[in-house]
């Protein structure tokens, strides 16, 4: 490891690939729970309320490590343009699990759970596609592009 890796750039480069798995992890599994719930376990639909909490925090942290560490990439107009699409989808996907959130928080706070309800479990499926399309375009700008990853010589 050289001195190189301690920079602020390269360790919030490195902090938006290890954050960003859990709220995909996390959201993808409470999704699961609700719609688990409806079938056989209704008490799971608790957990996946956590779990719901939990990815939003951790899509907050992904979102604003993912801002910082495609700072470096500004003045570059092809990789930016690159980088744009999986931003995008990333604000995309965040704002409508924050939706889902704030609606499933007043819901509770009313005494009941939406979480198990058609609309709800709808709008989150709808979040989930657009996750993974964030997380195929997140693949595809370190596969493809480069972006981020040291060059191998060999």
């Amino acid at each position: 490891m050289d001195a190189d890796f301690f920079t602020f750039e390269n360790l919030i480069n490195h902090a938006h690939g290890a954050i960003n798995h859990f709220p995909i992890a996390l959201l993808f599994v409470s999704v699961g729970l609700d719609l688990f719930a409806l079938l056989k376990r209704p008490n799971l639909h608790r957990p996946a309320w956590l779990l719901l909490m939990l990815g939003m925090i951790g899509a907050i942290a992904a979102t604003v490590t993912g801002l910082i560490a495609h700072l470096p990439y500004e003045e570059d107009p092809p990789l930016l343009a690159a980088i744009e699409p999986h931003q995008y989808t990333a604000f995309a996907a965040t704002a409508v699990f924050a939706s889902l959130s704030a609606w499933r928080w007043r819901s509770l706070g009313r005494g009941s759970d939406v979480g198990g309800s058609a609309p709800y479990l709808a709008l989150a499926l709808l979040g989930l596609v657009v996750l993974g399309i964030t997380g195929f375009l997140g693949g595809n700008l370190i596969t493809e592009w480069g972006i981020g990853v040291r060059g191998v010589t060999r």
